[in-house]
């Protein structure tokens, strides 16, 4: 395959832009770090595993956010990366971002669990939305019937505001280019899609 093929190309934006925000967001030195105003981890066992996308993008959207299921979009082309990513953006300027990564056993290919996460993400000052946080956890232990782990809130100062900005604005660009491809949404794709 010629290194200039669409579908590569995808991929390598894709994951470069996954592997970016996970850098980003985990944070690499003080600088570049901004901690999510609430996160945790979750598993999903028996009839509940997997986590329902269905269930989580209708949770996102009712909740005012922009919703971009990335992983859909991925394996639309056959480029899967991740058992669940789902990101979304709102007005406020928030992020939310759930993301499930394989877990293997020793040397075997086959995943044998998946651990979740979910993180939101609000502009500096760190403002809380308590009523939003507890939907999220509500949302995850009730609805989806998941095991919550280390829930942490945390706090970004307004120092980190710039920065923020900077994140959330490539956020932004990175999810209306993944829409722009998205067989689903049934609208004309993006010449830049994979073929």
């Amino acid at each position: 395959m010629h290194p200039s093929h669409p579908s590569r190309g995808l991929s390598r934006v894709l994951s470069f832009a996954a592997i970016a925000a996970l850098l980003v967001l985990a944070g690499c030195g003080r600088e570049s770090k901004l901690a999510p105003d609430f996160a945790f981890n979750f598993r999903c066992h028996g009839a509940q595993y997997p986590a329902s996308e269905t269930a989580i993008e209708k949770f996102v959207a009712s909740h005012g956010f922009t919703v971009f299921n990335e992983e859909r979009v991925r394996r639309q082309y056959n480029l899967p990366l991740y058992p669940l990513a789902i990101d979304g953006f709102d007005k406020q300027r928030r992020i939310l971002d759930f993301r499930g990564i394989n877990e293997k056993s020793g040397d075997q290919p086959i995943p044998i669990a998946s651990i979740y996460s979910v993180g939101l993400y609000s502009p500096p000052p760190t403002r809380h939305d308590k009523r939003l946080e507890d939907a999220i956890f509500s949302f995850v232990s009730g609805t989806l019937k998941c095991e919550i782990s280390n829930v942490s809130r945390g706090d970004n100062d307004a120092g980190r505001a710039a920065f923020f900005d900077k994140v959330y604005k490539a956020e932004q660009k990175r999810i209306g280019e993944g829409m722009r491809c998205d067989k689903q949404l049934g609208k004309t794709l993006d010449t830049k899609c994979p073929s």
